[in-house]
Parts: C-alpha cells; sequence; structure tokens
C-alpha cells in the first residue's frame, strides 16, 4: 500500500478505538487540528479502512491494541506482513503488557503511547509520524 497523495493539504488519521467516547474526543482533536479523520471501532472495520482503494487510504493510524474482533496487533501485523505497508502506526493503549508492547515495535510503529495521554501528545505523536 502507497501512501496517498495529500489532496487539498489534509491528512487522513485512521482512528482505530472501540471506547466511544474517547474515540469522539480523538476525532475533535485531530479534526481541530486540520485532519481528516476516518473511525473504526474495531478490528474487523480497521482492516476494511486499510483495504480500501488508495484514494481513500489513510496517511497515518492511531491504533488500540483491545479491540473487539480483531486485536489491535492482529491489524498491524495484517498491514506490515499481508499488506507489506510502511504506513505510520501511533498506538495508543491501556495495556501495559511488556511482551505486546515488543511485538508491536518489532512490526513496526511510529510511537507506542499508554492511556491516558494529553491531547497534546497525540497530536504531536500525529504530526511526527505524518512528518
Amino acid at each position: 500500500m502507497q501512501r496517498p497523495s495529500n489532496q487539498g493539504g489534509r491528512r487522513r488519521v485512521l482512528v482505530v478505538e472501540d471506547n466511544e467516547e474517547l474515540g469522539n474526543f480523538l476525532e475533535e482533536i485531530l479534526t481541530r487540528a486540520g485532519r481528516s479523520v476516518e473511525r473504526a471501532r474495531n478490528g474487523a472495520e480497521a482492516l476494511a479502512a486499510l483495504t480500501a482503494p488508495a484514494s481513500e487510504a489513510p496517511h497515518a493510524v492511531l491504533l488500540d491494541l483491545g479491540l473487539p474482533l480483531e486485536s489491535g496487533v492482529s491489524v498491524l501485523s495484517f498491514l506490515r506482513n499481508v499488506m507489506q505497508s510502511g504506513l505510520p502506526v501511533v498506538v495508543l493503549t491501556g495495556r501495559g503488557d511488556p511482551d505486546e508492547e515488543s511485538a508491536v515495535r518489532q512490526l513496526g510503529i511510529s510511537e507506542y503511547m499508554r492511556k491516558p495521554a494529553t491531547a497534546v501528545r497525540v497530536l504531536e505523536a500525529i504530526s511526527r509520524a505524518l512528518g
């Protein structure tokens, strides 16, 4: 998967978060920062968004690990190993398993953050991921 062009200056971020309140908050802060946001509320929706046509593909992913249907680790593994994509991924998780953190770092992520994270920290991580 190649990164789509920066159409209209708005970089698309796929927010993969099953907690509705947190997902709404992340969408709001990213939108205010000039990002276009697509939401996925579970791993299956994330996989569908990641396999969308290139014109609709995200420029970066903000990924929770504890998701229904497919875990965040499975989504990341699919992205890296099946799609062979280097799409920037920022992990934002409430989990504290060091083995899981190591596994996602080995798969290749831009940043690993634990919840709760401030709006400023999330925005900075996404900005760094987008370059």
